[in-house]
């Protein structure tokens, strides 16, 4: 008889060893075993469910697509789709496998742009209206943040057999590989960066929501002993699998379907819309049968993906973290600054030109017509403050050990927790790199003597502005990157933490206006037009 895999032991769980070379089938009995499951393996965000599942024999495809387990639990998925439909959910939309092994949403038919992809019945979302009052109290009394109040609500709703929400619990990944899972190596590298304010709010959440606990009558619990791994994987939905309306991190709700669709920088979804019955997903463009539904989380690095979700995007040109340097009240209008990987001008040269009329428009508003040369100084302005605040950010974040990066070398292949490890060393790495080609550009845009090209129309933005034209205050913003108070942090940088800044658009998902930690003091100086130096 052929004999099982090895494993080594992750933590409470085994990771499955290599089979023989020369062995190609994959059985249930060679996937799932020691503590592994679909709900474990399978649904997780990322591009190949769980990343600490897989290794070159035991993929996604093969365990996930080929076993009977996996066919089983994908089962599962649609006769909840079908169920929600029953219930009064539209849904234009199959779960499948995509490319490059994932499971997402795909078309079940041609959609038109502006169509509806999904409408979900208010009834059927989880928000903080829908949180039991015990839990609302305890929180209040703790001073938990608003998604620590939704992640405790969730684990009293998953003891709770006859919650509207089991059947989509029963769905959901056990485990994760955000930040509240890493290893204490791992930490120890995110703390050295500037997304360290995450580790620090996620675990006070945590924290909150466990000393609320210890507040409520055991028997809302059912006679079960609610630990911290529970709470862990509670506050673990919420910030991966939320989305926050109106800017608010109160605003943030749980919306079982919409957690299907994947993350694309070209979206072809557009965020929820919020009417009083139902929440409504839709199409940014025509779409047809067959075609993968997605939208886009936010505008954020790897090393942030990394932080808040444990996976990183493929080909992803974004660098560094989202910050403001408003100066003159019009450029709060404008983009957010985010740097990018694939252009040599670092920061898009259509958000650098938005600032510049901004600034050419505020001033112009108090003084009259700028001459070239005021333009210029202007322009040496916002270069100044960009090189600065590239230049904060680089001096927090640490290089890594030199005993680290040996350890895993380019060479090195690794798998599981030590993959995730690896691949934070690259990113950090990375990021380093991109920050100080950030200082030196716009050290060299300051000795410029001759004035760049004005776009000769106004930016978007601004061209709104003056148009009078708001913005739409109803949009959500993917997985709950809301806006914290205290900071939890979350991006406006929101998932899926929609970053990734809640309320603020598109451009400000990860960033975390209530944070008053170093990144955020010190970027507040510059706003403010004061040196950091």
């Amino acid at each position: 008889m052929e004999s099982r895999p090895r494993g080594r032991r992750l933590g409470t769980l085994i990771f499955l060893a290599p089979l023989a070379p020369g062995v190609e089938a994959i059985s249930s009995a060679d996937c799932w075993v020691g503590g592994w499951t679909p709900e474990i393996c399978c649904s997780a965000p990322g591009a190949k469910g769980n990343p600490l599942c897989w290794d070159s024999v035991f993929t996604y495809d093969r365990c996930c697509t080929e076993t009977e387990e996996g066919i089983q639990f994908d089962l599962r998925r649609r006769n909840f789709v079908a169920d929600m439909v029953r219930r009064g959910a539209t849904v234009h939309f199959d779960i499948r496998h995509v490319s490059g092994g994932r499971t997402g949403a795909v078309a079940s038919r041609a959609l038109s742009a502006r169509s509806t992809v999904l409408r979900v019945p208010s009834t059927q979302v989880f928000s903080l209206k829908s949180v039991h009052a015990a839990v609302i109290d305890a929180s209040r009394q703790n001073g938990c943040d608003a998604h620590a109040v939704l992640g405790l609500g969730l684990a009293l709703e998953r003891v709770n057999p006859s919650s509207v929400l089991a059947d989509w619990i029963k769905l959901l990944p056990l485990t994760f590989a955000n930040v509240l899972w890493f290893s204490s190596r791992q930490l120890e590298l995110v703390q050295k960066t500037f997304f360290s304010y995450i580790v620090q709010n996620w675990f006070e959440d945590l924290d909150c929501m466990g000393r609320a606990v210890q507040q409520m009558n055991p028997n809302l619990w059912r006679g079960r002993s609610i630990t911290k791994e529970d709470l862990r994987w509670a506050l673990s939905v919420v910030k991966t699998r939320g989305f926050a309306f109106e800017g608010t991190r109160e605003s943030t709700m749980l919306i079982p379907l919409a957690d299907f669709l994947n993350h694309n920088m070209v979206a072809s979804v557009r965020t929820a819309t919020l009417a009083e019955d139902a929440l409504r997903f839709v199409a940014t463009k025509d779409v047809m049968p067959g075609d993968e539904l997605c939208i886009d989380y936010a505008q954020a690095s790897n090393l942030e993906f990394l932080v808040r979700y444990g996976f990183r995007v493929e080909d992803n040109p974004y660098g560094g973290r989202q910050f403001e340097l408003g100066g003159e009240p019009m450029q709060v209008h404008c983009p957010a600054y985010i740097l990018r990987y694939d252009s040599p001008d670092i920061i898009e040269n259509s958000i650098i030109d938005c600032h510049r009329q901004a600034r050419y428009l505020s001033f112009q508003q108090q003084f009259g017509e700028l001459q070239p040369h005021e333009q210029l100084r202007e322009d040496r302005y916002i270069y100044k403050a960009v090189e600065q605040a590239c230049g904060q950010l680089l001096s927090m974040l640490e290089p890594p050990p030199q005993d680290m990066l040996s350890e895993y070398s380019e060479s090195t292949e690794s798998t599981g927790t030590e993959g995730i490890t690896a691949v934070l060393l690259r990113e950090i790495k990375r990021e380093r790199v991109l920050l100080l080609r950030c200082v030196q550009a716009f050290q060299q845009r300051q000795q410029e003597s001759d004035l760049r090209p004005v776009p000769s129309t106004l930016a978007e933005p601004l061209a709104r502005l003056r148009n009078g034209q708001a913005q739409d205050a109803n949009q959500a913003v993917p997985p709950s990157y809301a806006p914290a108070s205290p900071p939890s942090e979350d991006i406006d940088v929101t998932g899926r933490t929609a970053r990734m800044h809640a309320g603020a658009g598109a451009a400000n998902r990860f960033l975390p206006p209530g944070d008053k930690g170093r990144v955020d003091q010190l970027l507040q100086r510059l706003q403010q037009g004061m040196s950091i130096s």
